[in-house]
């Protein structure tokens, strides 16, 4: 494990991991902060939702209070439909507040943004979820109710290196099945996989399928995966948010909006998580 404390500069975030991206045509480039903040002035002027709606929601989602929450999110979903009376125009509306949600998370990596930008993001989450269909609370809308995000400086200390374990060669583990999959993934395999752990309708399977087979044949990331097949621990969990995050792109593009705000899609271990891991052990099975 290489453990590595970054000052909050994101040029020099991009420049450390570059030397890690020479197998892509991806350019490096600042994060725009300017872009969360577009999205959330973007669903404020649509006038559906206001920052005082948000603070209500929040206010009640740290203080546990169920049952008016509740009442409250079913009154939110009721104006929303009553205001967007078209199924397409609620699911690109629905669709603008997981990209605003989306946006949030990814640059506070970077930058710090006024307290009512984070209290509306959690309002997003949590309601846009259930705007559409009921929803659930997922496992990072639990982390939120009990974290706060601090910014803090930090100062280099040096470099701790684990000892090689003995008779392993790079590209090895000590065991415990962090190695090239042995037996071939195949996709029917994972839909059947899905299909027992979730319940999912036909013309679903076949989305799942279709967008699998694309990134499996995606050849940025075959390429990553090559380049990484000695790294299979960090393929298996970093690289696999990032291709999870690409999967939901592609249903976003086939406006499959149901999809990327149902819990049993989006949260951690759920479909498009273990889409990602088989695109991955293809790509290594691939590589090997």
């Amino acid at each position: 494990v290489v453990v590595v404390d970054f000052t909050n500069n994101a040029e020099v975030i991009l420049k450390a991991f570059q030397k890690y991206r020479q197998e892509s045509s991806f350019e490096a480039a600042e994060p725009d902060q300017q872009q969360c903040v577009d999205y959330y002035e973007e669903i404020i002027a649509q006038g559906i939702f206001s920052q005082q709606d948000a603070e209500k929601v929040v206010g009640l989602i740290a203080a546990d209070e169920d049952a008016p929450l509740q009442y409250s999110v079913n009154a939110l979903r009721k104006r929303f439909q009553n205001r967007i009376t078209t199924i397409e125009e609620r699911k690109k509306f629905v669709s603008l507040l997981a990209r605003f949600v989306k946006s949030y998370h990814f640059l506070t990596c970077f930058f710090t943004f006024p307290e009512h930008i984070g209290v509306f993001a959690a309002f997003a989450e949590y309601v846009g979820a259930q705007l559409i269909k009921q929803g659930s609370v997922s496992e990072l809308m639990q982390q939120i109710r009990k974290t706060s995000v601090v910014k803090a400086n930090v100062r280099f200390t040096g470099v701790v290196a684990m000892p090689e374990q003995p008779g392993l060669r790079k590209g090895q583990t000590g065991g415990g099945g962090n190695g090239i999959p042995p037996e071939r993934v195949s996709i029917q395999d994972m839909i059947e996989k899905i299909s027992n752990q979730f319940t999912i309708s036909d013309d679903e399977a076949l989305y799942i399928r279709e967008v699998t087979e694309e990134k499996m044949e995606d050849t940025e990331i075959q390429s990553t995966i090559s380049s990484n097949i000695d790294d299979v621990p960090y393929l298996k969990s970093t690289y696999a948010v990032q291709v999870s995050s690409s999967i939901l792109d592609a249903y976003e593009d086939r406006d499959r909006f149901d999809e990327i705000v149902d819990p049993k899609y989006i949260d951690p271990g759920a479909i498009f998580d273990t889409m990602a891991l088989t695109v991955i052990y293809h790509g290594l099975q691939l590589a090997a």
